[in-house]
């Protein structure tokens, strides 16, 4: 095979495998094109240099000599078809090395991200490790800590009733008083961490039953009221007669005496609290409380609904408390998929609600405690 020939099938190849591999021009690189172009000139050089020697030679030194030939292709094929295909490589090799350098700094990325996942995800085991730790810790101290407590509970009850006879002082009595007080608030606080860590652990379950709101407002209320007539504080109750509810009723009572509690911390002496319990037009069942107390701004409502959140006041700065009780009636009305909402102004009170969704209302029957 002559050597022109050769020379032009092997330039040839070169555009033809780049048309091959990116089958349209615009998708190509700028360096591409470059070398794409000056490789098919050079190609249409390597083709007039192999016609020269063929049978067209005669006819083609008709229109110019070998000389003028010989020039025309360097000057219109070779020289351009080599300094385009020089451009386009090293525009080429450019983009290589940008891209290589782009690929190193995404797969030091990508390990760095393994490595930092990695590191994650033993963090998040050892807090998962943790937190069991102390669910399990909780657990085992409830009973230590309750059976104690129990005992100082009782035994300071039975001194306050003086079952045995007289202390001997109105000094011992007034100490007894706040050993009972005592006791029963570090019982109350305890109860609710303990509440609180078993929801965390997802270990808590519903025990549900059916009742009737207005039972459960007349269990509560009495619980509370000791603590509102020494604060010249007036009980108002507006349950509705029907309201039946499909909840645990264990930790319903627990939220409505949170808000209560809550409701009668932050009312001024001479003050009422509401509690009420309504329908709403599509089925829902809402319990309300309400107080004429100091009111909280947004802010302040944000505060008092995270866990050991306390809105502090002249007023309250004396009042012991955790600030669990608005998390945990957060928390289980989750469990019960039900909405808790506070709404408040300052200075005109606040208003908490308890919001049970219509799948949770039960067509009503007769009310036990009306017999």
């Amino acid at each position: 095979m002559h050597p022109d020939l050769l020379i032009f099938f092997g330039i040839t190849l070169i555009p033809a495998l780049l048309l091959m591999r990116y089958r349209r021009v615009t998708v190509m690189d700028r360096g591409v094109i470059l070398v794409l172009i000056g490789t098919s000139i050079l190609s249409l050089a390597a083709l007039v240099d192999y016609l020269e020697e063929t049978a067209l030679e005669p006819l083609m030194l008709m229109m110019a000599n070998k000389s003028s030939w010989n020039m025309l292709v360097a000057i219109f094929g070779y020289i351009p078809g080599i300094f385009l295909t020089g451009l386009g490589l090293s525009r080429w090799f450019h983009v290589a090395l940008r891209l290589e350098n782009e690929i190193k700094k995404r797969e030091r990325a990508e390990e760095t991200l393994r490595d930092r996942t990695d590191q994650l995800k033993q963090a998040l085991a050892v807090a998962e490790e943790a937190n069991r730790a102390k669910t399990e810790f909780l657990a085992k101290m409830s009973h230590e800590l309750r059976t104690p407590l129990n005992a100082i509970i009782g035994f300071s009850e039975v001194m306050n009733l003086q079952m045995f006879g007289k202390l001997g002082g109105t000094q011992y009595e007034e100490y007894s008083g706040l050993i009972h007080e005592s006791g029963k608030l570090l019982l109350d606080i305890i109860n609710d961490i303990l509440d609180l860590s078993k929801v965390e652990a997802g270990r808590i379950e519903l025990e549900e039953e059916a009742f009737f709101v207005r039972s459960l407002v007349k269990d509560c209320l009495p619980i509370v009221k000791r603590h509102a007539d020494h604060n010249h504080i007036v009980l108002i109750s507006e349950a509705e007669d029907d309201l039946v509810l499909w909840a645990d009723r264990r930790l319903v009572k627990q939220m409505l005496l949170n808000l209560l509690s809550n409701a009668i911390k932050f009312t001024p002496n001479g003050g009422e609290v509401t509690v009420r319990s309504y329908a709403e037009p599509d089925g829902s069942h809402v319990l309300e409380v309400q107080d004429s107390g100091l009111g909280m701004t947004e802010t302040e409502i944000g505060v008092a609904m995270q866990p050991f959140g306390q809105v502090q006041s002249v007023m309250t700065n004396n009042q012991q408390g955790t600030g669990l009780g608005l998390a945990l009636v957060n928390t289980f009305m989750g469990l019960h998929e039900g909405q808790f909402e506070m709404t408040s102004m300052k200075g005109e009170g606040t208003y908490a609600r308890l919001i049970f969704p219509q799948t949770r209302a039960v067509k009503p029957a007769a009310d036990p405690s009306d017999h």
